[in-house]
């Protein structure tokens, strides 16, 4: 049995001192405390690494984009279809409304209004204003109210070039199709034919676009047609035309989603499976524009963001059907459109030339 006896010491009582450890000798250490020491070293060791590597990343200022186009409050189409796949991607995006509906135009009914000219012009003043202008990479336009509105985006484009002058202008000249419901205003076609196409560094036109801005009323009927197309358009100033849906004029004849990417580097053509829909969704185009611009600002490649653009639009395609939604379902696809599984999908692009 263990007898304590009560000591009159004034540092620790009898009965404790007969189950304390003994004192260890002086200059020796004490084995488990220097363990402890050393893990607590460590991990500070790591803490310090990591929180240093998460310092240098915390600085890296993602790319800007002012996205000057349409916006609905339900649905996806113009900024509502662009800027949350942009942000999602890693891109800063000041979405900047030409008109703001109550949903898209090809419901055949809808509320909202058209912005003035002026409204993109003092939103850019105000910007200008707070010394923003020189943080911005990029300028993205789309669905334009009217064709005063055009020349107030050409002119906030030259703004932002004078304050950040390694800017680029990415345009989508939305144009509309009265036959599926999508209405422009008169003029809108003219003036990306005539002034916008000079000052762009990325279009991207679907194949009736695309026709118009070379003359022609029709939708270009083949491959090579909507090649010498871009290539004609490229010698008027854009450094890349990105024909966003072949259609039937592609090689796959419309069994697959086909796009095509012509530069002065060279020209590539993808293509995505196409799945059905009763009615095809909105704003794809918003959507492929947006991305395509986003990767390119992200670092990738020409073909790098032609593959990566189409496996984003497959996977919201594919969250769209899964959930058998008219319109496209962006959060429900975020994970995969940000990682999209292009061998999966059979996505490749092939270099033509």
């Amino acid at each position: 049995s263990l007898i304590c006896s009560y000591s009159s010491s004034p540092r620790l009582p009898g009965c404790l001192r007969a189950v304390a450890p003994a004192r260890p000798q002086p200059g020796r250490p004490r084995p488990l405390r220097m363990a402890v020491l050393s893990a607590r070293r460590r991990l500070w060791e790591a803490r310090t690494v990591a929180r240093r590597r998460f310092s240098a990343a915390a600085v890296d200022r993602p790319p800007t984009v002012l996205s000057i186009q349409s916006h609905v409050v339900s649905g996806a189409a113009g900024n509502s279809a662009a800027v949350f796949p942009m942000r999602r991607l890693g891109v800063d995006v000041w979405p900047l409304n030409t008109v703001h509906f109550s949903n898209h135009t090809q419901y055949g009914k809808w509320t909202g209004h058209v912005f003035p000219p002026e409204h993109i012009t003092q939103i850019t003043d105000g910007l200008e204003a707070i010394g923003a202008l020189p943080k911005c990479g990029a300028v993205l336009s789309g669905y334009l109210g009217s064709e005063a509105q055009g020349a107030a985006v050409l002119d906030s484009v030259r703004r932002i070039r004078e304050a950040n002058p390694k800017a680029i202008y990415c345009c989508d000249p939305v144009m509309g199709h009265p036959e599926k419901g999508c209405i422009v205003a008169p003029g809108v076609a003219e003036f990306f034919a005539r002034d916008a196409v000079p000052a762009v560094d990325v279009l991207c036109p679907n194949t009736l676009e695309l026709g118009f801005l070379v003359g022609q009323q029709e939708a270009l009927a083949s491959l090579d047609e909507i090649r010498a197309a871009a290539e004609a358009l490229l010698k008027r100033g854009p450094s890349a035309v990105f024909v966003k849906h072949l259609g039937k004029a592609g090689r796959e004849g419309g069994r697959r989603f086909e796009m095509l990417l012509v530069t002065p580097e060279g020209t590539w053509i993808v293509s995505a499976p196409l799945l059905p829909f009763d009615r095809p969704p909105v704003g794809v185009g918003d959507l492929t524009s947006g991305v395509f611009l986003a990767r390119r600002l992200l670092g990738s490649s020409w073909d790098e963001a032609l593959e990566l653009t189409a496996g984003a639009y497959h996977a919201v395609m594919a969250a769209t059907s899964r959930l058998g939604e008219y319109e496209l379902q962006l959060v429900a696809a975020q994970d995969a459109m940000a990682s999209p599984s292009l061998a999966e999908a059979g996505i490749k692009a092939e270099r033509l030339g």
